[in-house]
């Protein structure tokens, strides 16, 4: 599909009704402008957490265990990743708007951390952070050079787009 209005709209609707969309295509096409755009249209905030610069799942959740107060054992703490953090202040802060949390490189990174990525979309949590409702989720992944297949399963959670730019959308990334 290319990058155009009738695709933005698209991409508009399953947002709006709690679907996944997830842009797969060849490096370097526009993906990660393409949702920035969307949610500047949208009239609201969007962060990107590169997933390919995530070294293993602990990056994302932030997973530690610390001792307990007296000592005798441990137990587990999530501190989610900083993107991840101030996207779930924001929306919890601006129930209004509909903010993008976007996950770029999905299947670029370590398959730990893509499987913590689809098991946190899945499940709408991270550790013991619950995602606001009014949290959206955009994820895009390359179709080709170093990376990890999306299996069926997978793929499933997504509304899953093959997109390609068009000849307009290159000039202005220009």
């Amino acid at each position: 599909m290319l990058f155009s209005d009738t695709f933005a709209e698209l991409i508009k609707t399953d947002l709006s009704t709690g679907q996944v969309p997830a842009l797969m295509g060849k490096p370097g096409i526009g993906k990660s402008s393409f949702v920035e755009a969307l949610a500047a249209d949208l009239g609201t905030q969007c962060w990107t957490l590169p997933c390919n610069q995530l070294a293993d799942k602990s990056d994302l959740t932030g997973a530690r265990l610390v001792p307990t107060p007296d000592g005798t054992s441990y137990y587990q703490v999530f501190y989610p990743h900083q993107v991840v953090a101030e996207a779930i202040e924001y929306a919890r802060e601006n129930p209004a708007e509909e903010p993008i949390l976007f996950f770029d490189e999905v299947n670029r990174a370590p398959a730990d951390v893509t499987s913590a990525v689809l098991t946190m979309i899945t499940l709408r949590r991270l550790g013991r952070e619950h995602l606001p409702n009014n949290l959206r989720i955009v994820i895009a992944g390359n179709d080709q050079g170093n990376i990890t297949t999306l299996d069926d399963a997978s793929l499933s959670r997504f509304v899953v787009y093959r997109v390609e730019p068009s000849a307009l959308t290159l000039i202005e990334l220009i």
